[in-house]
């Protein structure tokens, strides 16, 4: 391991244990810098940017530490010597211009308040993270911090602890008085009361009773919950080819399924993390949210580890870490321990498998289908094609001289139907000219008739023509006659009018008015 790597490991144990993200213990910019300037007192420590007095006083004799023992050789020789650099030149540089005021530091008496003393404890016991066992024999519960007692229950000997509401959450452990547990953090006087305590990061059941018991407890509540049931669960897309991958990049596991992914052009986007211990739940769930992040540029999240105990597969029945899987975006595909091992994860997930080979297989298995259908195709596809066209070849010769045998008959039939068709075309001629004879004979004599008749009533016009001149009424008037009306009413008998009534006489010409003066009766 490098020293870059044990410094991030030691980071990362820090973080755990004081319950923090990794960024507020150190960034990876003065990590970096650690590992290449290789400081081996606080002057030069202190030269490095983003690392002040406050953070030398929390964690600058660990990191000297870590620092002082990845420097020695195999043989205890201290290698510093032959590793004078460039960047050690700049330190040395920078220390130069302040030459006076280190001696003088380094001249005043090292006399330490009681907070400077417990800061230097808490950085010397920040390095002595431990698991520890011990039988639960008090709890009190608060708002943000759950405080503990652990005893030994060979000699009664009892241990603090105190551990953040949101680790104890995620631990998915509820702790009850006499329960057997490991916990694993680092020790830590609180100054206002100079109390030593273990600041715990995890917490886990110890033997297989008590996990047996939890295991199933929390199936029970998860069923209830609808976790697992079979309508909730996507398929996998059939030819997935970008692959979220989370699992220990230690171990056989990763190699497993690599080796039986084979070469399918798969696109693997590995995010590294602990797969057993609780430690691996905080780890497993942050890849989770990573890749679902972005979940568009993922097919399916692919989490897998080999078998084991169901001590080592604890941190996959932990409820915090399978409701993140069974939240995820994108469809996930679990292949955690051996057929006997099935985990809460892997039951909430869209589907599970037994292992990371068989996880492998499932997902090139559509592949690998394809690549045996179009083998087989390959080696068919020529004897298929031989045996249609030879086939096909005897169906077209027998329709063909079917074909002709129907040409002939149909032949027969037009011979036959276009003899009949002349005869009816001259029998419809000879019709047809009598029918036009009939026509222009029936024209002159209708033409005839209608002369006549037109003769007839020209007659007839003409004498009721004079009929009507001789009754025509103007004719009489002329004749010295004339029509006496009442308004509109002729005047025919006496007793139509009255004395005094006003006529109206029309004459042969012109029109008068008269009085009645005197009626005769005749």
């Amino acid at each position: 391991m490098t020293l870059l790597q044990e410094l991030r490991k030691w980071r990362d144990t820090q973080a755990r244990s004081e319950g923090v993200e990794t960024f507020r213990v150190f960034p990876n910019a003065v990590l970096e810098s650690l590992a290449q300037t290789l400081p081996q007192n606080k002057e030069e420590m202190l030269c490095i940017k983003g690392l002040k007095d406050a953070k030398f006083r929390k964690y600058g004799l660990a990191l000297l530490g870590i620092i002082k023992s990845s420097t020695l050789d195999r043989d205890g020789d201290v290698t510093k010597e032959h590793i004078v650099s460039h960047q050690e030149k700049k330190i040395q540089r920078a220390t130069k211009k302040a030459e006076t005021g280190m001696k003088n530091e380094e001249e005043k008496d090292y006399t330490l308040s009681v907070s400077q003393f417990l800061d230097g404890l808490n950085v010397e016991l920040s390095g002595m993270a431990s698991r520890v066992q011990g039988e639960i024999s008090s709890i009190d519960e608060r708002e943000r911090v759950i405080y503990f007692t652990l005893k030994d229950s060979k000699d009664e000997s009892t241990l603090n602890c105190l551990i953040f509401r949101f680790q104890y959450d995620v631990s998915g452990v509820k702790l009850a008085i006499g329960d057997e547990v490991v916990i694993e953090g680092a020790p830590d006087i609180y100054k206002p009361s100079g109390r030593l305590s273990m600041k715990v990061s995890v917490i886990e059941l110890s033997g297989v009773g008590a996990l047996q018991k939890a295991y199933e407890e929390l199936h029970r509540k998860l069923l209830g919950d609808g976790l697992f049931a079979p309508e909730r669960k996507r398929p996998l897309p059939v030819f997935p080819e970008r692959i979220a991958l989370i699992t220990s990049e230690q171990g056989a596991a990763i190699g497993d399924f690599t080796m039986n992914l084979g070469a399918q052009g798969f696109k693997v986007h590995f995010f590294p993390t602990s797969v057993e211990g609780k430690k691996a739940v905080f780890e497993i769930m942050s890849a989770v949210k990573y890749f679902n992040r972005h979940p568009e540029k993922y097919d399916v999240l692919v989490i897998v580890r080999g078998g084991g105990s169901l001590e080592s597969l604890q941190a996959f029945n932990n409820e915090a870490l399978v409701r993140e899987i069974a939240s995820s975006k994108i469809p996930t595909l679990l292949g955690v321990g051996h057929e006997k091992d099935v985990t809460l994860s892997a039951l909430a997930s869209d589907m599970m498998v037994s292992t990371p080979t068989a996880t492998a297989k499932e997902l090139r298995f559509h592949f690998d289908e394809a690549r045996q259908m179009v083998h087989r195709f390959e080696t068919q596809l020529p004897l298929l094609f031989k045996e249609i066209l030879t086939e096909t070849k005897n169906t077209l010769e027998t329709e063909a001289k079917t074909l002709l045998e129907y040409l002939q008959d149909f032949q027969n039939i037009f011979t036959v139907l276009r003899q009949s068709l002349r005869e009816k075309l001259f029998t419809i001629e000879a019709l047809l000219e009598r029918k036009i004879d009939f026509l222009t004979q029936g024209q002159k004599s209708m033409e005839n008739g209608f002369l006549r008749m037109i003769e007839r009533m020209k007659e007839k016009l003409d004498y009721h023509s004079e009929r009507l001149k001789q009754y025509d009424p103007a004719r009489v008037l002329k004749l010295g006659y004339s029509i006496v009306k009442k308004e509109t009413h002729i005047i025919k008998s006496y007793t139509d009018i009255t004395l005094g009534e006003k006529l109206s006489v029309e004459l042969g010409e012109g029109k008068a008015t008269v009085r009645v003066e005197e009626i005769f009766e005749k």
